[in-house]
């Protein structure tokens, strides 16, 4: 499947950083961030939950997400 138009988004401490350099090194295309999301499809896309602007409108523009979690009673305490 085609990987544009693919959201990861994570709970803050849950590895996104690891998860997205991997990602660019396995698949050499790079993940933007939500914060410059021009709203077209075209692209990796991460964000994390609380989203500081409270935002999420990606509409039709994510094909399919990528939900990266981590036991809650380690990653709470560290975020």
């Amino acid at each position: 499947k085609n990987p544009y138009g693919t959201l990861f988004a994570s709970y803050p401490g849950a590895g996104m950083r690891l998860t997205w350099q991997m990602t660019e090194g396995a698949s050499g295309i790079s993940v933007g961030d939500d914060f410059f999301y021009s709203g077209k499809l075209g692209g990796l896309v991460k964000t994390q939950y609380p989203h500081p602007e409270g935002i999420w409108s990606y509409g039709k523009n994510m094909d399919q997400v990528i939900l990266l979690i981590r036991n809650p009673r380690w990653n709470i305490p560290s975020y």
